[in-house]
């Protein structure tokens, strides 16, 4: 059953979420595909290392701010990771690397492995290249080797005392496929003015559809056939409103627009894409208020054993997503109501310019993975 406490977080932790997408698109104007879940998961371990200001810091951007839900956000990532990991459809790993001759405290390990189902793993970060390698290796191994090359060698050398890897895998295939038999080229536009052509996927199906034209968009949910996961698509009106919409995200109520929705026919045109993003996370956290854990001021004396002052040096994440007739395939590495059915005409939802997308976990409504489509191309 579900308690007001995980409401609270999946609300909280989608909210960091959208904060930190929007931070994140200020700077790009391609295709973007991160999980903003795969990050927070990564960010509350190491927040759980950390003491005095720089934990206040960290939890105070993730959002777990109420005492009561930071008291159990432990014990809250403990059941949705059990959760994700008991579904085929998703796996989701932690991994705490440390400098070897160093160990993790007690209290520290104990959160790592009971609630963010974490090992340590000693290693020689002097030896970069085969630190990274082996790092790298499990990421892939994760990830269903879609994601390749997280860690750069570059950025470990003798001075590194800890890596934090978080490893995200999704593979969905869709409650009612498309037939790539009616796949065909048509235009997508990527302005107003151009568009090229792209292998277009039809379906005709029962979906759950609304248009809200007070906020400029037609959605869309197409679920996987393992019925806890979807991905929901937004649509602007306009061609070129994608911008518009990404500014208003924030005030968007995903759970309350998917109440809102209905199912009912709808005649779906939506684009086959494969897309990749990585991005240094570093500047992005500290646009967003958590930048005291990247300098000397940084206090991780719940982490380790030894009495060294250590501070976090880069976040990376890379994510990868690929839809087709089929579903969904999407991977992602960061190192540091039910309404009776009406009649309706069929309604149609042409992807045919930019939009935004998210997976959902259902029963906890957590954007686990989002992302935007430019050029499906």
């Amino acid at each position: 059953m579900t308690s007001a406490l995980d409401i609270q977080f999946s609300s909280k932790t989608n909210e960091f979420a959208l904060e930190l997408y929007k931070q994140i698109i200020s700077s790009e104007n391609k295709n973007v595909i991160i999980s903003p879940f795969s990050i927070s998961t990564c960010l509350s371990l190491a927040a759980f290392g950390a003491a005095g200001h720089t934990a206040n810091e960290m939890f105070s951007v993730l959002k777990y701010t109420d005492a009561e839900l930071k008291a159990a956000v432990a014990l809250i990532y403990g059941k949705v990771l059990k959760d994700f990991n008991a579904n085929p459809t998703v796996k989701i790993a932690n991994k705490v690397y440390v400098m070897n001759k160093y160990s993790v405290k007690a209290g520290f390990d104990e959160v790592a492995r009971k609630n963010f189902h974490s090992e340590a793993e000693t290693v020689n970060f002097g030896e970069n290249v085969i630190a990274a390698k082996k790092i790298n290796g499990w990421v892939e191994q994760k990830t269903n080797d879609k994601i390749k090359d997280l860690i750069s060698p570059d950025s470990l050398d003798g001075s590194t005392r800890l890596v934090l890897v978080n490893a995200i895998h999704f593979k969905g295939t869709w409650k009612q496929q498309f037939d790539p038999e009616v796949t065909k080229p048509m235009p997508f536009w990527v302005t107003a003015t151009e568009s090229v052509d792209v292998p277009m996927m039809m379906n005709k199906k029962h979906f759950r559809y609304g248009k809200f034209d007070e906020l400029g968009l037609s959605a869309l949910e197409l679920t996987y056939s393992d019925g806890d996961w979807s991905m929901l698509i937004l649509l602007p009106n306009d061609r070129d409103g994608l911008a518009k919409l990404e500014a208003n995200l924030q005030n968007i109520d995903v759970v309350d627009l998917l109440s809102r929705m209905r199912r009912q026919e709808v005649e779906v045109f939506l684009p086959r894409f494969k897309a990749e993003f990585e991005l240094d996370l570093t500047e992005t956290l500290k646009q967003l208020g958590m930048g005291t854990m990247f300098t000397d001021k940084a206090d991780f004396s719940e982490l380790l054993e030894q009495p060294e002052p250590v501070k976090v040096s880069q976040v990376v994440h890379k994510a990868f997503i690929e839809v087709n007739e089929e579903g969904t395939e999407a991977a992602a590495a960061t190192g540091m109501r039910i309404a009776r059915m009406c009649f309706f005409e069929t309604a149609q939802f042409v992807a045919e310019h930019p939009f935004y997308f998210a997976l959902l976990d259902t029963n906890s409504n957590l954007l686990t993975f989002n992302g935007r489509v430019r050029n499906p191309l």
